[in-house]
């Protein structure tokens, strides 16, 4: 390897957050160590799985740099001691993937040159398929819906037919796949630790966003979601909705300023939502975790360096 393929592949570090499903992990890393022309450095976060699963990941894929959280200590604070790893080494970007993504070759490559182009983007995400419907958008960033106020993914009801192809700024992305500007996290923080899962990502656009930096699409750039994967979104499970409605109140209290994204007509909205779709079984663990959420104290979001973020278990160096 060459000394310049060197520096640019130091440049950008991929952190895989992975907790159980060993095998789409592996997918993932895979995918992203056969990037083109210059694969990145990847790092792996285990947060908490079995230890067989994470065995099966670190034996698969020996390239990988990896580190253990134990407990599993959710989304954000799981991200961000991959976050505080890379950003100690010569990473300027840095590129945040779930474990049930799996990215094109060339994924890397279009958000790093979209990158180099602007720099103030802060926040860059690929068009992002769904991974059964390899021809559907899932998101192609997201935006506020004034009416009934929320934040919705940009996305196709069909397949793709290039109606999301024009780059452009966004209000919000979704974290299942973004890049991420070194000096963007050292001046506005990094991901909040407060949500366990779901709100860190639109959390962190909004700050980077007042702070001066742009959310970007890139829709050159592509990967593929298995959405739901982790989370069993809308299935019965009481867990999912009680972190969905914790989350739903802790934003609510960090962002008062925004009324129509975070005020009772929101709330309303998302109570009304649910028993529409036919999901009333998770109205009650939604609204005892919204009670959760709006109890529990509050903390800014950490820097690096900050001593609240999670020590690691180094696996492979």
């Amino acid at each position: 390897m060459s000394d310049a393929t060197q520096e640019q592949r130091g440049d950008t570090v991929a952190i895989v957050l992975g907790y159980n499903h060993p095998g789409d992990t592996i997918e993932c890393l895979r995918s992203l160590a056969a990037s083109r022309p210059t694969a990145p450095r990847l790092l792996y976060v285990d947060n908490g799985s079995e230890i067989s699963a994470c065995r099966q990941v670190l034996d698969a894929v020996p390239g990988a740099r990896a580190i253990r959280l134990d407990p599993n200590v959710g989304v954000g604070r799981g991200f961000n001691a991959g976050l505080a790893d890379a950003l100690a080494t010569s990473a300027r970007r840095v590129i945040l993937v779930n474990n049930d993504v799996v990215v094109d070759p060339a994924m890397v490559a279009h958000l790093a040159a979209a990158a180099d182009t602007d720099p103030r983007a802060g926040i860059l995400v690929p068009k992002i398929f769904y991974h059964a419907a390899p021809d559907r958008v899932w998101s192609a960033g997201s935006r506020y819906r004034r009416f009934p106020p929320a934040i919705v993914l940009r996305r196709t009801r069909g397949p793709d037919r290039g109606e999301l192809d024009a780059p452009t700024d966004l209000e919000f992305v979704t974290f299942c796949v973004a890049m991420l500007h070194g000096d963007m996290l050292r001046g506005v923080g990094l991901l909040d630790g407060d949500y366990f899962i779901f709100q860190e990502d639109y959390d962190l656009c909004l700050r980077a966003r007042a702070a001066g930096w742009r959310v970007r699409h890139v829709p050159a750039a592509r990967a593929w979601h298995k959405v739901s994967l982790s989370t069993r979104a809308g299935s019965r499970n009481p867990e999912f909705w009680r972190l969905y409605g914790r989350s739903e109140a802790i934003f609510a209290r960090k962002h008062p300023g925004h009324v129509w994204l975070t005020g009772w007509v929101h709330r309303a909205y998302v109570v009304l939502r649910i028993l529409a779709e036919g999901k009333g079984y998770g109205l009650r663990p939604f609204l005892r975790g919204w009670r959760e959420g709006a109890r529990v104290p509050l903390a800014p979001p950490p820097r690096i360096g900050d001593p609240r973020i999670d020590r690691v278990t180094v696996l492979r160096a």
